[in-house]
């Protein structure tokens, strides 16, 4: 065995222990990652007679192992094979194929008139080959609650042979001229026989935001060139959101922020005007108040990485104030926590009681916070010490499901840093429960629902009494009938009070007895 296969092998066999796999630093492996989330999920919420236990574990097994092998493609197929066997439909090779084929736009914010680059590739090797040929087309439809319904053909598909492993189907697509909006290309493919095999690549048609981007993305090299031989620094760093948001449309055409999420127009905007601030000496972050979008220059790599940020409005830089760093879930982002979990409730307790927010990116959407990722928390940290009057004694870590991980995890890596930590739906590997005395003298407010699909409600067990054999003040809410969503915003009100009673203990000293 080679070393590459030993740290892939390590890595994988760490979190199995605990029911997840754990990301290596491949994109497949994180793909695999997120997939076995959703099928633990789904089999935790479905009633299956003894027989079809049985076949649904050894698919399951099967999984694992090719994911301990690095061989993702087969886990991903052994994995959406039983997903297919748990929901009763049977595993064809037309469906095989349909659920391998993943289609891509080089680009998703266009103008009316562009052309763009349509690809069809395959994840995974068919364990039975499709037969015949596939005949179809490529249409774009406008997005809506439902399948987008389509409103233009772009060009006719035939003969093609149905396997795509070797040789990826490549398509050039002018874009209609239609309003600007959330669309898809639309590639149908059908077979004598079978239910057509439809896949779609999100598109926003957005008239002249290229440009814009553009435009911006030079005025802030430029600006950036003056601020660094002025030695402003300070207004230099302050510079990372408009260099940001000039990215933001690379970003999403790599497939790293997703497009629904981001208003491009109104960041761009943003960006322009705050560039003028900074051209006339002027740092917005001083007088910015309320929810918005802030970024940092990353140590690690010189990346520009985003985060999201609230300050109260009654925040006065001659005090000293609290915060809370909030991770989010799998399949994430910085802006979870302020749009969802009913509509941002963690603001609106943060505005009511005199907290700062601050929500990092953390790297992409299944990260677990390890690696780089937990360099983001840590800079996230920084960046809002700099900015902000922080007390540094009340500073709190919380998160939810892959955050509530990353709460436990970077915790214990960080041991002299956060006052408190609330970690929601979320558990630990065998390498953070080892390190849980680091943490002993901070207190962990956890919340767990004991009917939890997705992360076992053992998973905090476990956690709470590794945390309080080493003598932690750990307050436990097991929430009866919880399940992985629903016990996230009825809480959020009592980690605050949690939060309000704890400061940061001295180096070495014991935790406080629990409330």
């Amino acid at each position: 065995m080679n070393i590459g296969q030993f740290v892939r092998r390590s890595f994988f066999t760490l979190l199995v222990a605990a029911g997840l796999l754990l990301p290596v630093y491949a994109q497949d492996a994180q793909q695999v990652l997120r997939l076995s989330v959703g099928y633990r999920t789904l089999k935790n919420s479905t009633t299956m007679t003894p027989e079809k236990r049985k076949e649904v574990e050894a698919l399951e097994a099967q999984a694992r192992a090719a994911g301990n092998e690095g061989k993702y493609g087969d886990a991903l197929r052994y994995y959406y094979q039983a997903m297919a066997l748990l929901r009763d439909q049977p595993w064809t090779p037309s469906r095989a194929l349909g659920t391998a084929l993943v289609a891509r736009s080089e680009r998703v914010i266009v103008d009316p008139g562009d052309t763009v680059r349509l690809t069809l590739t395959q994840a995974f090797a068919l364990s039975e080959p499709m037969k015949g040929t596939l005949n179809g087309n490529v249409t774009i439809g406008r997005q809506g609650n439902n399948q987008p319904e389509p409103v233009a053909e772009i060009q006719k598909l035939s003969a093609l042979a149905p396997d795509f492993t070797q040789k990826p189907l490549e398509i050039n697509a002018k874009v209609p001229d239609l309003p600007d909006g959330q669309y898809s290309f639309i590639v149908t493919l059908k077979a004598d026989g079978v239910e057509p095999i439809v896949k779609t690549a999100n598109v926003r048609i957005a008239r002249g935001i290229n440009a814009r981007s553009g435009e911006i993305g030079a005025g802030a090299k430029a600006l950036a060139m003056e601020l660094k031989a002025k030695g402003k620094d300070d207004l230099l760093r302050s510079l990372a959101p408009v260099q940001y948001a000039s990215n933001m449309v690379e970003l999403a055409n790599k497939g790293e922020i997703q497009v629904d999420r981001s208003a491009f127009s109104d960041d761009l905007t943003r960006a322009s005007a705050m560039m003028s601030q900074l051209a006339k000496g002027e740092n917005p972050v001083r007088t910015l108040r309320g929810d918005f979008r802030w970024a940092y220059a990353s140590g690690v790599d010189n990346t520009i990485q985003p985060f999201r940020v609230f300050v109260p409005s009654n925040y006065d830089a001659t005090k000293k104030y609290p915060l809370v760093i909030a991770l989010h879930g799998m399949g994430g982002d910085e802006n979870s926590y302020f749009n969802g979990y009913e509509n941002g409730i963690i603001k609106r307790e943060a505005e009511a009681r005199g907290y700062l927010v601050a929500c990092p990116k953390g790297r992409g959407s299944a990260s677990m916070y390890m690696g780089s990722a937990e360099r983001d928390v840590i800079d996230v940290l920084s960046e809002m010490k700099r900015n902000y009057s922080i007390d540094p004694d009340r500073v709190y870590l919380t998160g939810h499901s892959m955050g509530g991980y990353g709460s436990w995890s970077v915790a214990v890596s960080n041991p002299d840093l956060f006052a408190a930590i609330a970690p929601f739906a979320g558990g630990g590997s065998p390498i953070t429960v080892s390190k849980l005395g680091a943490i002993a003298a901070v207190p962990a407010f956890v919340v767990h629902g004991d009917a939890d699909p997705t992360v076992p409600v053992d998973e905090s067990r476990k956690m709470v009494k590794a945390a309080k054999a080493v003598g932690a003040n750990v307050k436990y809410v097991e929430v009866p009938g919880g399940n992985h969503i629903n016990i996230v915003v009825p809480y959020i009100k009592e980690m605050f009070d949690w939060f309000d009673t704890h400061t940061r203990q001295a180096k070495g000293a014991k935790a406080a007895n629990a409330n």
